[in-house]
């Protein structure tokens, strides 16, 4: 049902929302866009792991169509 699915805002909201309870994650780190479902995850990230943090923060989303991962890893 389509009026059940959500906006590409409440969407982007979430997902934000869940980085910024994530301590893992730096605060501001992520920058989240989100276009028809599909999001897309840009900024600078100190560790592998915090990417690592950050995917499976975003990925079970309802209503993720997709994920395009532009963060870059900066160190070790």
């Amino acid at each position: 049902m389509a009026s059940n699915r959500l906006t590409d805002a409440q969407i982007a909201a979430e997902a934000t929302r869940r980085l910024a309870w994530d301590a893992a994650i730096p605060p501001g780190a992520v920058l989240v866009k989100v276009a028809r479902g599909r999001i897309t995850l840009s900024g600078e990230l100190q560790h592998e792991a915090q990417r690592t943090a950050m995917l499976e923060d975003v990925r079970r989303l309802f209503g993720v169509t997709g994920i395009v991962d532009r963060t870059v890893v900066t160190t070790g």
